[in-house]
């Protein structure tokens, strides 16, 4: 590599951009308790990022954009979560049984909004959520949640993949130590989707409100 990384990866081709659509939703991703909580040791210090989710996620119910809510949800042994859980042992705090996997307080499914019940770091993974978003028509996935290494940056990578534009929403992800979560943004904007700030996102769900049919 020469030179700072930005211009490294621009001169290697890793400087394409992505354009949303207009129809976009707001998928966000497992926002439990665990993450928030310092007596739980999946506290990740995120506080201030779970308000910033509350408060896209009335923005964008206020302006009739669907929302998406996921949780991590395994069975008593765990054994729907496969070579997963065998990986990542500290899934067994987002197990039904433990308080911990309850949601953050105002990111609860509320209203009009859809649940989505994944096993894997990826929304789509075993899941309903892309017939889901085909069935609406929607083009654009907004990605808000936790963490951004994992199902952030997975969920982000598969809407890619499917053909849906990830918008991931800078103020409204997290992970545990800011130098992974400023990396995985990194590498989320040069070979996924568009790292966005809040206020593009709201200005973008502003312009789209009300996009599905009443």
């Amino acid at each position: 590599m020469t030179g700072d990384k930005n211009s490294d990866y621009e001169k290697a081709g890793f400087d394409g951009t992505l354009v949303p659509g207009f129809k976009p939703v707001l998928l966000i991703i497992d926002p439990a308790r665990a993450y928030i909580d310092p007596e739980c040791p999946l506290y990740a210090g995120v506080e201030d990022v779970a308000q910033n989710i509350v408060h896209l996620k009335g923005v964008a119910s206020a302006l009739g954009i669907p929302v998406i809510v996921t949780r991590v949800l395994h069975d008593d042994k765990a054994l729907n979560g496969g070579v997963f859980v065998r990986k990542v042992p500290s899934l067994k705090w987002l197990r039904p049984e433990s308080p911990f996997s309850a949601y953050i307080e105002g990111l609860s499914p509320t209203g009009n909004d859809i649940e989505v019940v994944k096993q894997y770091a990826s929304a789509f993974s075993g899941t309903t959520l892309a017939a889901t978003l085909t069935a609406m028509g929607a083009d654009t996935v907004v990605l808000a949640g936790f963490s951004t290494s994992g199902c952030i940056r997975a969920s982000a990578t598969d809407a890619m993949q499917l053909g849906f534009i990830p918008l991931v929403v800078r103020e409204a992800v997290g992970d545990r130590l800011a130098e992974v979560h400023e990396a995985n943004l990194f590498d989320i904007q040069a070979k996924i989707g568009e790292v966005v700030s809040s206020e593009t996102v709201v200005e973008l769900l502003t312009k789209t409100q009300q996009w599905p049919s009443p």
